[in-house]
């Protein structure tokens, strides 16, 4: 049977480089909860909104979710998931706010000109919107 490579998309290889960057030192699978929680609170300080944080959270459960699993590490995913609640309750991790802001003129020109001028797009996504 043939493995599957799998390449992260964009949003998730920029994902993995923030969490590399910012925690690619930490020993977060071992008593991690505190750790993951003050890096909350930075993600939070620069911008990092409710559902960012969600996900870069639920990466590191996966990672280290994958690391136990499949190369048979002792980790313990526990601290991730009592630092997910508590950045909860401290209002760090949330649901999107919903958005109802309509693109302006300008701003849709700008999208039009890019669909049109991108040859890989086989889609008539100018038409559609």
């Amino acid at each position: 049977m043939r493995r599957r490579e799998t390449t992260p998309t964009r949003a998730k290889a920029a994902t993995l480089a923030t969490l590399k960057r910012d925690l690619g030192k930490e020993k977060i699978g071992h008593e991690g909860r505190h750790k993951l929680i003050e890096y909350g609170r930075k993600r939070a300080d620069q911008g990092a909104g409710l559902v960012t944080l969600g996900i870069d959270i639920g990466v590191i459960k996966m990672i280290l979710t994958h690391a136990a699993a499949v190369h048979g590490l002792e980790i313990r995913v526990e601290g991730v998931d009592l630092a997910r609640v508590a950045l909860k309750r401290l209002g760090l991790i949330g649901k999107g706010i919903e958005r109802d802001r309509r693109p302006t003129t300008a701003e849709l020109s700008r999208l039009f000109r890019c669909f049109d001028e991108n040859a890989r797009l086989t889609m008539l996504m100018t038409r559609i919107l």
